[in-house]
């Protein structure tokens, strides 16, 4: 795996170091998605393994082909991998929000009402 510290002054959150690393990694990879991380400030690491040693997150990411290593400012650590030639399955659901709760449902049986609703997004996920 590719290790890269990035010296960047003022970066003073998790979600800006997350930015920076996004950015870099988008740069050398075709579709880069992180698969573990860890925030030294907060001592916050995913994925989160209740009694695991302090090093699992690392271990995961490099099991889940992770590729590239960021560490942004000494405090943040992200792993990457390249989902380029990655098949994405076609899960044929729908999330669905109704009066604030969260729903899936097949594509085929959601009505016309039910794509018109807020947080309608076929595929999964919600969109908002």
């Amino acid at each position: 795996m590719e290790r890269i510290a990035l010296v960047e002054p003022g970066v003073g959150s998790f979600g800006q170091a997350r930015r920076v690393a996004v950015a870099k990694a988008g740069a050398r990879l075709a579709r880069p998605v992180i698969v573990a991380w860890k925030d030294d400030t907060s001592c916050k690491s995913a994925p989160e393994i209740p009694g695991a040693k302090e090093d699992r997150w690392h271990t995961c990411g490099e099991r889940n082909d992770g590729v590239l290593e960021l560490e942004v400012g000494d405090a943040y650590h992200f792993i990457f991998t390249d989902a380029d030639g990655f098949v994405e399955p076609d899960l044929n659901l729908a999330t669905l929000e109704d009066k604030g709760t969260r729903f899936l449902c097949l594509n085929d049986a959601c009505t016309e009402e039910d794509k018109q609703k807020r947080g309608y997004f076929p595929g999964g996920g919600v969109r908002g």
